[in-house]
């Protein structure tokens, strides 16, 4: 019986043995498959972004990203100084590209290719790199939850990180190869050795009589992690400039802990002789990549050292300060007080000196923590604040967002009432509120804000399982009871139990794709095919520029003689200079918006082009212009955004269209005004630069807001009401508040009078219908998603016809990638003498002539036959036509004859009907609804 008991008993020691291993390594097998889910999670689609043409990526700064990854490749291990492939005519320093992060995925790439990568390689490795960020991130955080709550607790602020849908996850699959979740990594490290840092801080209690009696190894410790924090906080800057902002927040930490230390009795000298050795680091090593002398908060230059310095130097006051207060025995609770104080008084001294940095610094603490949007801002996705905080964190987090609540207000109470207050709680409150501050203000934010939830909610577990008494099971597994295991089946089903029963993570990530750029592919291809190299427009000289050279940074490059700009909306610019080889006005930098959105909204052919000789005239100046379907027509995502950053017109969205909302106040379509159809923009995309006539019908909504563009819905009856002439249907406007004569279709109010130097050379396969037809039903042809236009000298054409009337010229044109075609249309007046002269910027004949070898467009747009004109003169029955060809050295200014036409009467021709808006193209056939 005794030996039975003995077998028995050494089982059980032996299971004892291997539970206990169990439990001292059971986190890591946990963690790699947490880990290896959110690879999977974050690959699974990778495959979408490679094309028989390469590579693609999703969103713009990627593309960026890309080449300046490749620029490194190619001058390894620097980065690129300045950049003229993009802000024509100035070119631009890169700021918060070409960092740290591009320098990691180049040496990786360089690794995996052994030296020598092909580009496949290099595609692959680029598009991966994001999901392999994202992943790394799970093991600062792990040690980050594990500080506040035990390993369990650490696996848990993994398991959030890995569950997420939020914004974390989107910046970190395949393809979105931006900065943003290098973002996320660098900083976890960083708070992780500054969490170090206080620890050791706290622990080895540094004071200034250390220094002074040279005792260093009492200093050892804390100066060690010192500089580990100064070194991770710099690396985390080098990855993106304005994260000098962390050193911002880290200011409000010292100063909330410092003064909790020291009305807890504490010496500040603790914390604030590590902290100044860190914030001298950062400033040290920043002036090693001072880019510029200037305040800039994207692009390194003082900003970073100074704020640092700023930090550093305000810890030792503070330590000072409180010495001071001891050797005069003053009241404790007046320091804090004084501290506020003169903080108020030194900013009021900057505001007075300094009024310049001074509103810098209110400028950038609102702009990332303000919780309000500037106008610009707001059309820029990532950057919008966020309007329904509940819906939005509940989505990202489920129920973790209510438990981190918790969490923060048991992390707040345990500081305050702890007769020695942990830094590292000071820091995670204080990190938290500026996050949700920023996320609120910059959805993006959000991607900062997981580390806070994670974190909160590690610190929940760590709390619910010191109430709950589990210590005591680890102990004795047979000590367990019911409660216990209900205790934490339900922790774990409130803070993971949404996000893992909807599969939130893989939903997520189930349409992801390059997005957008699929549908200017085929357009910067033709760019990029079928347009003159840089250098070589109209002087078919080889080129100057090379793609990855380096260039000096300067205020303003010098370009020359064949070197030429392309005018597109900014979000667009990177696309133009990656994948179309040329060199964009405006990119994402938000460099030139302005000029381009002046552009765009122009209601004026010779207000356009002086604006584009002001703002971008040297060399060729800008020769080719891309309008998009999001840019073409109201009551698209993207139409509004050129009224934010105009500067010429001061027109609103209200002013340039109308949006029709339904119940909910989700827009259902635009209708145009007439200021929207006299902008370049849709004179370009919609008219092609052709004239247009004014339309026989009007837009009716239920109610109409002019003053804010925005309406609803007709109650009853249909959208649009037709009329038997344009008189009558703008009278019919006139009387009724909520009617616009024309709008939509491609129609106006009054006449637009056709462009005379822009021609569309190009439009792309990839198409889209306007949002009131597909609102309304109608079954029509999309049209080309993306429309290049080129700037030309215009033909003239000289003729002669009848006295004082009115002479119309038509021409059809074909699209050669889509098969549409479209008739350009323009007007002239004759004089006394019956002479009348106009310019057009179609060619008909002598294409092969001019082609990219000489430095010319191969247009891919060509006339399918002649130029027809038509005139009456008063009191003729009978029309006077007449025809000419027009060659494409004439338009382009190679040829400076002028086309001759006379115009003769002929039986039995019909004056044109100007009802129908036949020089529109596509939308000629469209008939108004009844």
């Amino acid at each position: 019986m005794s030996q039975r008991f003995d077998q028995l008993e050494e089982r059980l020691d032996e299971y004892e043995s291997q539970l206990d291993i169990i439990y001292r390594l059971y986190h890591i097998p946990v963690i790699v498959a947490l880990m290896a889910f959110m690879l999977w999670v974050r690959v699974r689609n990778w495959e979408r972004f490679l094309t028989d043409d390469g590579a693609l990526f999703a969103g713009n700064d990627a593309w960026y990203h890309y080449r300046s990854t490749n620029y490194v490749l190619e001058n390894y291990p620097f980065t690129m100084p300045y950049d003229v492939w993009t802000g024509f005519d100035t070119g631009t320093t890169a700021g918060q590209f070409g960092t740290l992060y591009d320098q990691l995925i180049a040496t990786a790439i360089l690794v995996v290719g052994l030296g020598d990568p092909s580009q496949g390689t290099i595609d692959t490795v680029f598009i991966l790199a994001p999901a392999v960020f994202g992943v790394l991130c799970a093991i600062p955080l792990y040690f980050l939850g594990k500080r506040f709550g035990g390993r369990f607790g650490g696996i848990v602020a993994v398991a959030l990180l890995a569950l997420t849908p939020g914004a974390f996850l989107s910046r970190s699959v395949a393809g979105f190869t931006d900065h943003h979740v290098a973002e996320t990594l660098f900083m976890s490290i960083s708070l992780l050795a500054i969490i170090g840092m206080l620890t050791a801080a706290q622990r080895d209690q540094p004071i200034y009589e250390f220094i002074t009696a040279r005792e260093f190894e009492e200093l050892k410790r804390p100066l060690g992690w010192a500089v580990l924090a100064g070194l991770a906080m710099t690396a985390y800057i080098l990855v993106w400039a304005p994260g000098i902002f962390l050193v911002g927040i880290l200011g409000f930490v010292f100063l909330v802990h410092l003064t909790m230390e020291y009305l807890k009795g504490h010496s500040p000298d603790h914390v604030a002789i590590p902290a100044a050795v860190s914030m001298a680091v950062v400033a040290v090593l920043m002036l090693l990549f001072l880019q510029t002398p200037e305040l800039s908060a994207t692009d390194y230059s003082l900003v970073q050292p100074l704020i640092a310095l700023t930090v550093g130097v305000g810890v030792l006051f503070m330590a000072g300060l409180a010495r001071q207060w001891d050797r005069r025995d003053l009241a404790a609770r007046l320091y804090p007080v004084t501290i506020v104080g003169i903080g108020v008084v030194g900013l009021g001294i900057i505001a007075v000196a300094l009024p310049d940095v001074f509103d810098f610094i209110v400028s950038q603490f609102i702009r990332v923590a303000g919780l309000t949007t500037s106008d610009t801002a707001a059309t820029v996705g990532e950057a919008q604040a966020v309007t329904n905080p509940g819906q939005f964190f509940y989505s990202s987090y489920g129920f973790a967002i209510f438990t981190a609540l918790f969490g923060f207000g048991l992390l707040a109470y345990r500081f305050v009432v702890s007769d020695r207050p942990k830094g590292e709680d000071s820091l995670i409150l204080v990190f938290t509120v500026f996050m949700l501050l920023a996320t609120l203000t910059q959805r993006r934010f959000d991607y900062y804000f997981v580390i806070s939830v994670a974190v909160l909610n590690a610190y929940v577990v760590h709390w619910v399982f010191g109430f709950v008494d589990l210590e005591a099971v680890r102990r004795d597994v047979t000590n367990v009871q019911p409660y216990q295991v209900l205790v934490v089946v339900a922790l774990l089903a409130v803070v993971a139990g949404p996000l893992l029963v909807i599969q939130a993570p893989v939903a997520a990530t189930e349409n992801v794709g390059p997005g957008g750029v699929q549908n200017w592919e085929g357009s910067l291809d033709w760019l990029s095919e079928e347009t003159p190299q840089m250098g070589s427009y109209s002087t078919g000289d080889e080129p100057r520029l090379e793609p990855y050279g380096t260039y000096d940074r300067t205020d303003d490059f010098e370009y020359q003689s064949g070197e030429y700009g392309v005018l597109a909306w900014w979000d667009y610019g990177h696309w133009i200079t990656v994948a179309g080889d040329r060199v964009p006005v405006a990119n994402p930098f938000q460099q030139h918006a302005t000029e381009s959105a002046d552009f765009l909204l122009a209601d004026n052919e010779t207000e356009s082009l002086n604006i584009l000789e002001e703002d971008s005239g040297e060399a060729e100046g800008v020769r080719y212009v891309m309008v998009d379907y999001q840019l073409g027509y109201a009551g698209t995502t993207k139409y509004n955004a050129p009224t934010a950053f105009e500067s010429r017109h001061d027109v609103s969205s209200g002013d340039v269209g109308v949006t029709v909302i339904n119940q909910n106040r989700q827009p259902l379509y635009g209708v145009h005004t007439q200021r929207a159809y006299e902008s370049m923009r849709v004179r370009l995309y919609q008219f092609h630069g052709s004239a247009v006539e004014p339309a026989r019908f009007v837009s009716r909504f239920g109610q109409y807001d002019p003053e804010n563009g925005v309406a609803t819905p007709p109650e009853e009856g249909s959208v649009i009401r037709s009329y038997n002439s344009s008189e009558e249907a703008r009278e019919a406007a006139q009387q009724n508040p909520n009617a616009i004569h024309g709008g939509v279709m491609g129609q106006p109010s009054e006449r637009v009078n056709a462009l005379e130097h822009f021609r569309l050379v190009h439009g792309s396969e990839a198409g889209a219908r306007s949002p009131f037809e597909r609102a309304t039903g109608q079954q029509t042809q999309p049209e080309s998603w993306v429309k290049t236009f080129e700037r030309v000298d215009g033909a003239t054409i000289e003729g002669t016809g009848p006295a004082n009337a009115e002479v119309e010229t038509q021409v059809e044109m074909e699209v050669g990638s889509t098969g549409e075609t479209f008739v350009y249309r323009q007007f002239a007046q004759t004089d006394e003498n019956g002479n009348f002269e106009m310019t057009v910027p179609y060619s008909t004949t002598g294409y092969d002539e001019y082609g990219t070898e000489s430095g010319y467009t191969n247009v891919s747009v060509r006339a399918n036959g002649s130029y027809q004109f038509v005139a009456f003169g008063e009191g003729d029955l009978v029309a006077w036509t007449g025809d000419a060809n027009v060659t494409e050295g004439q338009v382009l200014g190679e040829d400076d004859s002028a086309v001759s036409v006379e115009l003769e009467q002929r039986a039995e021709v019909n004056p044109v009907d100007e009802s129908e808006n036949s020089t529109q193209g596509r939308q000629a056939t469209y008939a108004p609804p009844a």
